[in-house]
């Protein structure tokens, strides 16, 4: 009876073994599964975003577009311009502080900001290493706030990877004691009683 005893319990340990094996093994398994899955995910929103930044500018189409989203938010456009040189070197800043934080730097103590590297030793499109270039116009619009509002939802929701900074909105300043902005300049030049916006519309591409 003994040996019969001993090559049972050798069985069970041997089976419990497999079970252990097989258990770790499950494990595995649907490790590997959730990592393909998300990995498909990964490439079909890779797919998307690539389907999101076209291989050209298409200024002209873009401009159609931008005209159509403010008829549907009730603004009139006024004005599409290429900006100045200091409202590049801030949107170029802005894009460059973008992307390292994509890279996963540390971010940068805010004692620092007040003495930003110079623009010349950043190349002259920061998004060059990543094959992203960049343009960008300055916009115009007038209208109530409530419509202004809606104008920039639907560039959100827009299909195309855009992005929006410097937004200043403001009335004509009959008396202008001091600086004035750009919305302001602007609404009293074409003597306008609605508020204007103005704002800086940065294009992206893979050429």
């Amino acid at each position: 009876v003994y040996p019969c005893i001993t090559e049972e319990s050798a069985k069970l340990v041997d089976l419990t073994q497999h079970r252990q094996q097989k258990e770790q093994l499950d494990i595995k398994l649907k490790d590997k599964q959730r990592i393909r899955l998300e990995r498909d995910a990964l490439v079909s929103d890779i797919a998307s975003l690539r389907n999101a930044v076209p291989k050209a500018a298409n200024l002209d189409l873009l401009l159609i577009d931008l005209e159509k989203l403010a008829t549907q938010a009730n603004v009139d456009m006024i004005g599409v311009e290429t900006p100045g040189a200091e409202d590049l070197k801030a949107s170029q800043k802005e894009m460059g502080e973008l992307f390292e934080d994509i890279k996963g730097k540390p971010q940068k103590p805010s004692a620092t900001i007040a003495k930003p590297m110079p623009v010349a030793a950043k190349p002259a499109d920061v998004g060059s290493e990543f094959g992203l270039k960049q343009i960008d116009r300055e916009v115009y619009i007038t209208g109530s706030y409530a419509s202004m509002v809606q104008f920039i939802r639907n560039i959100e929701a827009y299909e195309r990877v855009m992005g929006v900074s410097h937004v200043v909105i403001a009335l004509p300043k009959k008396e202008a004691k001091g600086d004035t902005d750009k919305a302001s300049d602007r609404a009293k030049k074409l003597k306008l009683n609605q508020p204007v916006m103005c704002f800086l519309l940065s294009v992206y591409y893979l050429p």
